[in-house]
């Protein structure tokens, strides 16, 4: 009687409505994120991961042989904000990019409706950005620079150094001693 009754509990929930519902919104925004994707620009022997979010994807292009972690979102701007990531950059997992972000004192009235600032973003060539890096719009990572997990980059970093914080901070130089 009890497996019966689970049996016939499982049938029902996967014929109603808003389950169906639910798988459809999950099937759409993979849909749209792999499309995305199909869009930007992916130089040879560059891997990404299936979980990485992209949007306006016209306006992204990832070096040869750069690897992009799961989870991390890539997010161009509406109109004109672009990121440009260099070869061999590597991603860890969840760091995300923007090349847009809302100018929330340009007008009154919910955060949502204000207008956009969109500014290009450049990731440099054999750069690493640890786990959960954010990157905000008009930052330029110079070659070979890496930035510690959990930075938050607001300003532009020169190449070959080591950054950290929130707000990030040049800590050395890569290969200098500490």
């Amino acid at each position: 009687m009890g497996l019966h009754h689970g049996a016939r509990a499982a049938t029902l929930r996967l014929v109603r409505l808003s389950t169906w519902k639910q798988w459809a919104r999950v099937a759409n925004f993979l849909a749209y994120d792999g499309a995305e994707l199909g869009a930007a620009s992916v130089g040879a022997g560059a891997k990404v991961s299936p979980t990485v979010s992209i949007r306006n994807g016209e306006r992204v292009r990832i070096g040869a042989g750069a690897q992009i972690g799961a989870s991390c979102s890539l997010w161009a701007g509406d109109s004109s904000g672009r990121i440009e990531i260099g070869d061999h950059a590597l991603f860890a997992p969840d760091v995300f990019i923007t090349a847009s972000n809302y100018d929330f004192d340009a007008a009154p009235g919910p955060v949502m409706d204000a207008p956009k600032r969109e500014a290009d973003v450049s990731i440099g060539a054999d750069t690493w950005l640890g786990a959960r890096v954010v990157v905000l719009p008009g930052v330029s990572i110079g070659d070979g620079t890496v930035v510690a997990a959990g930075a938050v980059v607001t300003k532009d970093l020169p190449g070959g150094v080591l950054a950290a914080g929130v707000p990030a901070r040049v800590i050395r130089k890569r290969g200098e001693q500490r």
